[in-house]
């Protein structure tokens, strides 16, 4: 169902002369980047009620999540201050997260000016199709497509995961709701857009002899056409022509007022009409099965505009700027803060960086010295916590718990007074801030169980990498060689090293007693007689220039305690 031509008032006529007058004349002023005039002697004819002199342009480009939610919310934010009185949403997305897609939804049609336009460019898959959805009106670029929403879910390494049916419908029924409530406010037909989300839901394009369009079920489709549905015919929807208005075919096609594109009926009708009637069997003709039983919708940019969806095709900057008639486009792109942010929250970093905390971790513990290895173990950690925590997907919560777990976990090293046990729920506090990272719906909802899971994927397989790259480092780099490199080594006061090899029987005899020169965790370097060693305290951390006593060796390092 399309909507009928519509005239201009001489309201809107005005307006757009004053504002063409106002651009020859250098009246608006340049203050913004990422810009594009209207080309010089472009007749504007657009309707009041979409005509804006700027416009804004978000793009929303790669996976929809909740960073696409934050950075969309601030872009906006910025928009409006500047003064755009139209917003595009450039999509370019193959789908993404069900509770950002959800929250955006709810940005755009509470914060965002009634103005607001989806602009598909070249594809919006799932969720993009539900956010283009949303906005007043959808516009397509050449050879765009869009469609294809229904939930999916998945853990990392492992790919796509069947959903029972009951865990479907739970997932399915606030989408449902969301397309449901765009098609009400937007006039687009609910069957139409509940098959982009749901299996099962066969559709047909018919056409009465007065050239009125429909979109019907089986059932309608019998007693319109009075006969079988043919689920074999091809679909053949109309073509669009050359439009009308005075706007250059190469930056606008489909505008509202092309009278042989979507003529009848009007968009308005599609939702609201009244079921066909058996009296009107037989004055109707299919043009074909729009969506089969075991498929979802997915459309063309010429589909789109043919059933109703699209309200036309516009082609860059340029023909944006024509299709509001606006004196510039301004570009909002993400920033290179929010772009880092994007990447450095992608599973695969976050499981890389979890093993990096513990290979390099495992290292610093057990190597004399304050180490490299240490200082790269904090700085993945650091990332790891921060970047979720800037980008607006985890709580302060998740990295106060993370600080509190690695304290428990040296003072339980450092003292050993509790057995384990403060060790034991130090682990336990950085297991759960490190899953919090992952987790920014209520665990009650769908989303927020998915979301855990992933992360419990990721936190375990980064631990499980991690082990593996510690032992490998352990067999792999010799105490003397790369290892060594990596430590900034304390040296008593001659400066003298370790010997790369020391024979057992070089070693001090138990009871000999000496000094740490560095700090053992256990591990450090202690001098007896002069010379130095590798050491390992059997009492947790000793401090620099504390007295010790052999008590034992161990390879090529001695075991040490306190001597008091």
């Amino acid at each position: 169902m399309l909507d009928p031509a519509r005239s201009l008032s001489a309201n809107a006529i005005r307006r757009a002369l004053v504002v063409l007058i106002a651009a020859t004349l250098g009246l608006v002023a340049d203050r913004s980047i990422g810009q594009a005039p209207l080309p010089a002697g472009t007749p504007v004819s657009v309707p009041a009620w979409r005509h804006a002199a700027t416009v804004g342009v978000i793009e929303i480009h790669g996976e929809i999540d909740g960073i696409t939610k934050t950075t969309l919310q601030r872009r906006l934010a910025r928009a409006l201050k500047d003064g755009c009185d139209a917003v595009v949403l450039e999509l370019d997305t193959p789908g993404g997260e069900v509770g950002a897609t959800l929250d955006i939804c709810s940005i755009i049609k509470s914060e965002a000016p009634a103005n607001t336009v989806a602009w598909v460019r070249p594809k919006a898959y799932s969720a993009g199709t539900i956010i283009a959805l949303s906005a007043r009106e959808i516009v397509v670029s050449p050879a765009s497509s869009f469609g294809d929403a229904a939930p999916i879910t998945g853990l990392p390494g492992l790919g796509l995961i069947g959903l029972p049916a009951t865990e479907r419908a739970k997932i399915e029924a606030p989408i449902i709701g969301e397309v449901l409530d765009s098609a009400r406010r937007r006039g687009y037909d609910e069957r139409l857009v509940q098959a982009f989300v749901r299996l099962g839901t066969e559709l047909w394009l018919i056409e009465r002899d007065d050239g009125v369009r429909a979109v019907v079920d089986a059932t309608e489709y019998e007693r319109a056409v009075g006969a079988e549905p043919d689920r074999d015919a091809p679909i053949s929807l109309p073509t669009a022509s050359e439009p009308s208005g005075g706007i250059p075919q190469a930056l606008v096609r489909g505008l509202a007022g092309d009278q042989e594109v979507l003529e009848s009926p009007t968009r308005d009708a599609v939702a609201t009409r009244e079921p066909i009637p058996a009296s009107e069997r037989g004055r109707w003709r299919s043009l074909g099965q729009l969506v089969a039983n075991d498929a979802l919708l997915v459309v063309r940019s010429d589909q789109a505009r043919a059933l109703g969806l699209a309200a036309g095709e516009v082609d860059g900057d340029d023909g944006l700027a024509a299709w509001f008639g606006a004196t510039r486009v301004i570009r909002y792109p993400e920033s290179w803060s929010e772009s880092l942010a994007r990447t450095l929250t992608q599973w695969p970093i976050q499981l890389l960086l979890i093993a990096l905390v513990v290979i390099f971790g495992v290292i610093e513990f057990f190597t004399p010295g304050f180490g490299v290895a240490g200082g790269i173990a904090a700085a993945a950690l650091l990332v790891l916590v921060g970047a979720p925590l800037i980008a607006g997907l985890s709580q302060w919560w998740t990295l106060l718990a993370v600080g509190v777990g690695i304290a428990a976990v040296l003072a339980e090293v450092a003292t050993l007074f509790s057995g384990g046990i403060v060790g034991l729920v130090g682990a336990g506090s950085i297991l759960a801030g490190l899953l919090g990272l992952f987790v920014s719906d209520g665990l009650s909802t769908p989303e927020g169980q998915d979301q855990l899971a992933r992360g419990f994927a990721v936190v375990l397989g980064g631990i499980v990498l991690g082990a593996f790259g510690a032992w490998l480092a352990a067999r792999l780099l010799p105490r003397w060689g790369v290892a060594r490199m990596s430590i900034l080594e304390a040296t008593v006061a001659g400066g003298e090293g370790l010997r790369a090899s020391i024979e057992p029987s070089a070693l001090p005899a138990p009871g000999r007693t000496g000094v740490a020169t560095s700090v053992l965790r256990p591990s450090g370097r202690v001098t007896i007689d002069g010379e130095p060693f590798d050491a390992v305290s059997s009492q947790g951390f000793i401090e620099a220039g504390m007295a010790v006593r052999v008590i034992a060796h161990q390879g090529e390092s001695i075991v040490v305690e306190r001597a008091t």
